[in-house]
């Protein structure tokens, strides 16, 4: 796998940027790619934030898919909760770049 896959992988699983750098470690230099992955514009950010929204989508599809199911009786309660993460994430990131 190729680090620029390893990267959206990483943004896929909501690793930490640390976490990220740690695992990649054999790849790339940890303290560089720590410091590419927390700079906007960077092809490693851009990568790992593309990551994050592909994870995002898929598991909201999931859930979503699950609501129907008789069978998943707390995929209401999980997807709800989802949601009310991602908005405080988006809420904290817009108010403090968190």
């Amino acid at each position: 796998m190729l680090l620029k896959d390893a990267v959206f992988r990483c943004g896929e699983l909501q690793l930490s940027y640390e976490d990220t750098a740690r695992l990649l470690s054999d790849r790339a230099d940890p303290k560089q790619l720590l410091a590419e992955l927390s700079t906007p514009g960077t092809d490693a950010c851009n990568r790992y934030r593309e990551g994050v929204a592909e994870g995002n989508l898929k598991l909201n599809i999931n859930l979503e898919y699950n609501v129907a199911d008789p069978k998943a009786k707390d995929a209401y309660k999980h997807l709800s909760a989802e949601r009310r993460r991602q908005a405080i994430n988006k809420k904290l990131e817009d108010l403090f770049g968190v």
